[in-house]
């Protein structure tokens, strides 16, 4: 949804609002979120395609798994 700005008459999505009102903030948070999901996707793809044999179940604990590595690399 388009929002028109009352100072200068020009239209903005609600997403480029929220990110000038937030202060950066949440903004920031959702960058690093995004970028942990992403590396954990990437660290899963090669445990699903040995693992994951069409089951639900299996592709939550590679989740997991790949969560728990993904922590255990970012350790000093």
């Amino acid at each position: 949804m388009w929002k028109k700005d009352t100072k200068n008459g020009t239209k903005h999505s609600e997403f480029y609002i929220e990110e000038k009102l937030s202060g950066g903030a949440v903004f920031e948070r959702g960058v690093k979120q995004s970028k942990d999901h992403k590396a954990i996707r990437q660290m899963a793809e090669p445990l699903m395609k040995k693992h994951w044999k069409d089951s639900v179940t299996n592709l939550h604990r590679i989740y997991r798994v790949a969560e728990y590595l993904l922590k255990r690399k970012k350790r000093p």
